[in-house]
């Protein structure tokens, strides 16, 4: 239950409305064990992906099971997801994610010169296992595959996300997670946010550069929820991810931010 928490946090922290950061396949984890759950979260965050610059914000979550079934539709802050299969482990469906750009609300002086890139909508599929061990829904191991498409026309780009992550529960009251995962992006996606063009460099100082697809990130990310009631939760986590390939060598990275990103946030949630 809390994890729905400690996954809204997360959440929040990547891809919160406030943030002009570009994190939409980075969550900490998808939500796992509630039927039913709402909640809100707040974190500190890079101010765009790759930046060395942070900033914070708050996010919703929720997820809403269908009654007497395991499908379920869930909302992690940008992202909806719709499991259309009514199975005890496996989990499949359609996906849809609102991805923010990057303007000039950025801190650093060179970034927030270049071209703006408009917030747009992807679209795709998750296909994801939750095993629970002994049969315990708060022990478990959860592993996703996720790919998404642009069809909103900024980046026209594909994204593909791998995750896992394990469940334990310590004691009635805590529950604690280790995830890993990593990021593959097509050429299209890296050019838009990694790339910068001759008229970007122009406006920025920064030299022209040009992000070919490839392996984009990995992360680790520990977490612990608080189960304050059958009903109220907390949660903490925090992210480490690394920044790898063509996204760590671009210029917005390597010379205007920093290719280390940390994300760390609080929630809480409202579970039946």
């Amino acid at each position: 239950m809390m994890k729905k928490i400690f996954i809204l946090l997360t959440l929040l922290l990547l891809f919160s409305g406030t943030f002009t950061v570009s994190f939409a396949q980075d969550s900490f984890m998808i939500i796992e064990d509630m039927d039913n759950v709402v909640g809100v979260g707040a974190a500190v965050l890079p101010d765009y992906v790759g930046s060395n610059d942070y900033t914070a914000g708050v996010a919703p979550f929720a997820r809403i099971a269908l009654p007497n079934s395991e499908r379920y539709f869930l909302l992690n802050v940008t992202e909806l997801y719709f499991n259309i299969l009514d199975h005890p482990f496996l989990r499949f469906g359609p996906v849809l994610n609102y991805r923010f750009g990057r303007d000039d609300d950025v801190e650093d002086s060179r970034v927030k010169r270049m071209t703006e890139i408009d917030d747009t909508v992807e679209a795709g599929a998750f296909l994801g296992i939750n095993w629970k061990i002994n049969g315990d829904r708060r022990h478990r191991i959860v592993a996703d595959v996720e790919a998404l498409f642009d069809v909103g026309g900024e980046h026209d780009g594909t994204i593909g996300t791998i995750s896992a992550r394990y469940w334990h529960p310590v004691g009635k009251m805590f529950d604690v997670v280790l995830g890993i995962g990593f990021q593959y992006a097509d050429s299209d996606y890296m050019n838009t946010y990694f790339g910068v063009s001759s008229t970007d460099s122009s406006l920025s100082g920064l030299p022209i550069y040009e992000a070919d697809g490839g392996t984009s990130n990995f992360r680790i990310f520990p977490g612990v929820v608080m189960h304050l009631s059958p009903k109220w939760h907390l949660a903490a986590g925090v992210r480490y991810q690394r920044l790898v390939g063509d996204a760590e060598d671009s210029p917005v990275v390597d010379i205007a931010g920093d290719a280390d990103q940390w994300i760390a946030g609080l929630g809480v949630a409202y579970s039946w």
